[in-house]
Order: C-alpha cells, then sequence, then structure tokens
C-alpha cells in the first residue's frame, strides 16, 4: 500500500502547512482557523475578600490546530492567568498572557481577558500581538474560552491553597494576519 493510499488528506495537508508556513501568505491575507490546548494549570489560591478568591496560575500544554483532516499538532502554549472568583455569585474573571511556540521555533505571544463561572470556566478575546521569525510581526483576534475539567485542591499550612488543574484552552475563529 502506498503511503498517498493510506493517508487520503496527505496532499491536502502539505497544501495546507506550505501555504500556512509561506511569508506571503502570513504577509498578505488573513487566515481563520480554530484551534486548542489540552493543559495543565499550577497555581495558587488566596483569599481577596470575605467571599473572593484570586488565583495566580500558569497553563501549559501542547497546541493543536484543527483542519477538515482533525486536528494538527503546531507546537506548545505556555500562559499566565489571574482569576478572581466571587463566590456569592459563582461569577468568574480573569486575565493573562499566552506564548506559543511553534514546532519550527517560531514564537507569538498576545493577552486576553474573559468571564464566567467559578468550575465552568470562563470566554473572552484573545488578541495576539507580536511574534518571532516566521511569525515576526503576526497580529490577530480570537475568542478564548478555557474549560477546566479536573480539580486538585490543597491546602497550605501559610492558609493559601494550591490548585493543580486539567482542562482545554480553545480559540475560536482565530484570525491571523502576518506582518
Amino acid at each position: 500500500m502506498t503511503l498517498m493510499r493510506a493517508l487520503p488528506g496527505l496532499p491536502a495537508l502539505a497544501v495546507v502547512l506550505a501555504t500556512a508556513a509561506s511569508p506571503a501568505a502570513a504577509q498578505d491575507d488573513v487566515q481563520t482557523f480554530n484551534a486548542f490546548a489540552v493543559v495543565t494549570a499550577n497555581g495558587t489560591i488566596v483569599r481577596a475578600a470575605e467571599k473572593q478568591a484570586v488565583a495566580v496560575a500558569t497553563l501549559a500544554g501542547p497546541f493543536f490546530i484543527e483542519t477538515g483532516e482533525g486536528p494538527i499538532p503546531s507546537g506548545d502554549v505556555a500562559c499566565a492567568a489571574s482569576m478572581r472568583a466571587d463566590h456569592a455569585t459563582h461569577r468568574l474573571t480573569g486575565s493573562g498572557a499566552c506564548m506559543f511556540t511553534a514546532h519550527d521555533g517560531a514564537t507569538a505571544w498576545g493577552s486576553w481577558d474573559c468571564a464566567g463561572y467559578e468550575l465552568v470556566g470562563c470566554r473572552g478575546i484573545f488578541k495576539l500581538a507580536g511574534g518571532t521569525a516566521r511569525l515576526a510581526g503576526a497580529t490577530g483576534e480570537a475568542t478564548m474560552i478555557w474549560r477546566p475539567s479536573a480539580h486538585e485542591f490543597r491546602k497550605q499550612l501559610d492558609g493559601t491553597t494550591i490548585d493543580n488543574a486539567a482542562g482545554i484552552v480553545l480559540w475560536r475563529d482565530f484570525k491571523l494576519k502576518g506582518n
């Protein structure tokens, strides 16, 4: 069996990846795609008011771009997050920044704000602000969604709580424009 018969989407995928990596395509076109990362989050939670807590955490994991042929592993993402939870209303607000590192070493970064509910996650806007190598000058915007799937809380002697969580971060309708 030939490789082309075993992987019928290979020619289409090669065209998509070649176009995405092309400096001319990155400079002239806006590329729209969906992406996600499967992340672990590690942070500290402190009490901020009678019924409020603030968590400061890092989220990190592999980053995938969705295609018609399924998700494509595209690198890694690391995010810093500050989240405020109001235990009276169960509302959650947050902000932070993310850095993406592609398999070829190119990086891109941006910031985000979100709102949602405790233990459910939040939704907001992610704004890409720049990058290096083939992503130098890249800008863009996406709807960013954080959905935690599991939490492990550990109370510390100093009164803080350590939270180790797992979950998924989604970027929907990511519009990427080159320099």
